[in-house]
């Protein structure tokens, strides 16, 4: 649909309810603040910096938008996902802000004094760094007059002239994929259920992608220049597309940049094409369907009421037309959705579609006058589908069809029923069929949206979460063959699989791994429900008979361990990535812990649990073992202690008392572990029968702290960074409760480089290694999600043995 109109149908979402003011500048450098009622703009006043909300929202975000524009639409958001919160739920008090911090790094602020780092991934080189807002629309991050960071490298929803979408550091560790995802909403910028960007195999294709993993093709490039779908409007447009061997991409500029165009990927799927002229912003909506098609979130590959005069009938001839005359897309769908979009735009008359090698079609729609079909119509073996009543009626070739699709579909739909039944699909046992429905029941008590979330673009909110056939995962796993597996998860083995053309991992509980029903609907319950950069995330499960599968997102550098632990790899690991890790960690429990809808207590935190993405960001999984408190509940107590040897606190150890305070200490040995490198469970300490904990309190009691520094940090970490590190982690595994600090605390004391702490207190059974503490009768196998072995515990006479030995050093 071609609708033009102005930008003022958005008024009052975008309207602000204060006067902001300029910051008369287009950078800010480090020590210096933008506070919520204050913009930076760029230097030409184009484009403006700043922090926005709307009035159906207490939620405020900061982002860019043109300067001109009096309803201000930001082009890019740099918190879409985790919205700051002001005083008064408004923008314009001084507790939201932006500022450059200790280490160099871009941050947002707001009254709960939690940073966000806007240039997340990238993390800064040094502490000189500015941000300057450029007339391109661009926010780049700088030191020494290098860029290292900049927003064009994390669109949102918005393509603006000079920005790159497609495949960067291809085959690299660093590779990088640029694309839109639409808003949520026209007043919500949170991840939203379109995407746009260059299509994963065939990377000469553009698509828009629907959460479901349903997409149109929306252009192409023909190996000369790029065609749309759609025409542009304003004919403003020059666009460039690159394919080097690093790289793919996709870019263009204006011919006129006095009156600049855009694009926006809706948040009902179409495509919006924004002209300014003067201080005017106008609107074009496109999409692949008619000029009559109100906009659709099931966009137009579906089968409309007839509004053309020839009809939705197309009749068969046999022929040829020149390719000349035709509109030719190779699209990725099948021959009856070619015909849908030729049934669906009134201008096209006729379309024919062919196979392409890599299991394409190509489908050819021909928008000529049907008057004039008949003459140029040449000889060949081809079939032609003309809109109405055909040159010449064949009769009889319609009664014989009319008898044979019935007979068709019938032995079709019977084939595929018994190649379903022969591969269990319906073989469900009716317990586990009751099971899976009341599974599914209780996780979308409150549901009422239906698409769910299956690729990395989309949003995963409270959409009902897909349960895969056995068939799918069988398949994309190579039949779980070893080529495919991963490693060994605490509940069973974990393989790579793909899904939607996107690697994935999936979690196939063994029989014997311990986790029974309660434990999977736990994991699947909560993870489901959690939504945090620094979380793994669920996209979807699988009941089959006794199988039990969950699907996660593929995370390619596996878990913490297995670089920590290695001796070759943990060099990979410096002192700046080991910070970025110990603060993504804190970030993922601080959310858990307060942030979340629920107060979630991890219960099973330790290094091998700790999973990296392509970018080296950590997230926390394995949430089997996980427990949520309600209402004002801070703590509880269990009679069945499962967990880690070397990671659980000693309330609940001895007492079976849990509460975030356990994370907490389970947090400390980490941090102490990743500054080390050495593992709390294995160390000993000859000389003084110490375990990790024990020595490091040694070491700092007795001023030497920066000894537990791993020897392979010792070019690249910061001493002040370091021994904050340690005194930390030994706050954490204090043995009262009470005296550790919170997952609020921690991120404080990470932000602030030149905190003062308070002095830990010796842990208690810091004396205690695994021998002394531990028969390995009662040691049983616990392995994180991708693999490295940990001794987990769970017998009553450990418990036994604890309070034994502690009170044993007390007498002494």
């Amino acid at each position: 649909m071609k609708t033009s109109r102005t930008f003022s149908l958005l008024l009052c979402t975008f309207t602000c309810f204060f006067v902001r003011l300029s910051y008369a500048s287009d950078t800010l450098s480090h020590g210096q603040f933008l506070y919520s009622n204050q913009t930076l703009v760029s230097a030409g006043g184009v484009f403006e910096l700043g922090f926005f909300s709307s009035p159906s929202s207490p939620d405020t975000y900061m982002g860019i938008w043109f300067k001109n524009d009096k309803n201000q639409k930001p082009v890019w958001v740099a918190n879409r996902n985790s919205p700051l919160m002001d005083s008064v739920g408004t923008v314009g008090s001084s507790e939201v802000y932006l500022t450059i911090r200790y280490d160099g790094n871009m941050v947002i602020l707001d009254r709960r004094d939690t940073p966000f780092i806007v240039n997340y991934g990238a993390v800064a080189p040094g502490k000189n760094t500015t941000v300057t807002i450029l007339d391109s629309g661009n926010l780049v991050l700088m030191e020494g007059g290098d860029t290292f960071w900049q927003s064009f490298y994390y669109p949102t929803d918005t393509f603006l002239p000079g920005m790159k979408l497609g495949l960067f550091n291809i085959n690299t560790e660093e590779s990088r994929r640029q694309y839109l995802v639409s808003w949520s909403s026209t007043s919500d910028p949170t991840d939203g259920p379109y995407a746009l960007g260059i299509d994963q195999v065939n990377h000469t294709q553009f698509n828009v992608w629907r959460s479901d993993g349903a997409f149109q093709q929306i252009g192409f490039w023909d190996g000369h220049e790029f065609h749309l779908f759609f025409k542009s409007k304003s004919d403003n447009l020059n666009y460039s597309f690159v394919w080097h061997s690093n790289e793919i991409y996709l870019t263009f500029s204006n011919k006129n940049s006095s009156m600049p165009s855009w694009f926006v990927v809706a948040s009902d799927g179409l495509i919006d094409e924004f002209m300014m002229v003067g201080n005017e912003i106008t609107i074009v909506d496109y999409s692949l369907c008619n000029d009559t098609m109100a906009r659709s979130s099931n966009g137009c590959l579906v089968r409309k009421p007839s509004a053309c005069s020839d009809g939705d009938n197309f009749s068969r001839v046999t022929g040829m037309l020149p390719s000349s005359l035709f509109l030719s897309w190779p699209i990725r769908i099948d021959p009856y959705d070619c015909e849908i979009l030729c049934r669906n735009n009134c201008s096209c008359v006729a379309y024919t579609y062919d196979s392409l090698p890599d299991d394409g079609t190509l489908c050819q729609l021909y928008y000529g006058n049907k008057t004039d079909l008949q003459k140029i119509v040449r000889t060949g073996n081809s079939t032609i589908y003309v809109r109405g009543n055909a040159f010449k009626s064949d009769r009889k070739l319609l009664a014989v069809t009319i008898m044979v699709i019935p007979l068709v579909l019938f032995i079709l739909i019977l084939l595929l029923w018994i190649k379903c039944n022969s591969l269990g699909i319906y073989e469900f046992r009716s317990g586990t069929r009751d099971s899976m429905r009341l599974l599914l029941l209780q996780l979308n008590a409150d549901d009422n949206a239906s698409s769910p979330n299956l690729i990395e673009f989309g949003r995963q909110k409270d959409h009902e979460l897909p349960l895969l056939s056995f068939s799918f995962i069988v398949k994309s796993t190579n039949n779980f063959s070893l080529a495919n597996k991963l490693g060994q998860g605490g509940f069973g083995p974990v393989y790579k699989g793909k899904l939607l053309q996107h690697n994935i991992a999936v979690k196939r509980l063994s029989k014997s791994s311990g986790q029974g029903p309660v434990e999977f609907k736990n994991e699947v319950q909560l993870i489901s429900k959690l939504q945090h950069r620094n979380l793994v995330k669920l996209l979807g499960c699988c009941i089959h008979r006794e199988e039990k599968i969950l699907i996660y997102e593929y995370m390619p550098n596996k878990s913490l361990d297995s670089f920590l632990f290695d001796q070759s790899k943990r060099r990979l690991l410096n002192w700046r990535q080991r910070i970025h890790i110990i603060e993504g960690i804190a970030q993922g429990l601080l959310y858990l812990h307060k942030y979340s809808r629920l107060r979630i207590i991890h219960r099973d935190l330790k290094i091998s649990n700790i999973l990296l993405d392509a970018h080296m960001n950590p997230k926390i999984s394995d949430f089997g073992l996980a427990r949520i408190l309600s209402g004002n509940e801070c703590r509880a107590k269990t009679n069945r202690v499962v967990g880690t040897f070397g990671y659980m606190s000693p309330e609940y150890l001895m007492h079976g008392l849990f509460s975030t305070k356990s994370d907490v200490f389970s947090f400390g040995v980490i941090v102490l572990e990743i500054v080390s490198g050495r593992k709390n469970a294995n160390f000993y300490e000859s000389d003084h029968s110490l375990n990790l904990l024990g020595h490091a309190w040694n070491l700092w009691k007795s001023g030497r702290a920066a000894e537990l520094m791993d020897s392979t940090l010792a070019d690249s970490s910061s001493m002040q960074s370091l021994v904050l590190c340690i005194q930390l982690g030994l706050l954490c595994v204090q043995d009262c409760a009470e005296d550790r600090p919170t997952m609020s605390d921690v991120v404080s004391m990470l932000s602030n480089e030149g905190a003062t702490l308070p002095n830990p207190k010796q842990p208690t059974y810091s004396n205690l290694t695994t021998e002394t503490m531990l028969s390995e009768t009662f040691i049983g196998e616990g392995r994180g999600m991708y693999g490295a072995s940990d001794g987990a515990l769970s017998h009553p006479i450990y418990m036994l043995l604890c309070n034994t030995a502690i009170l044993a050093r007390f007498v002494a």
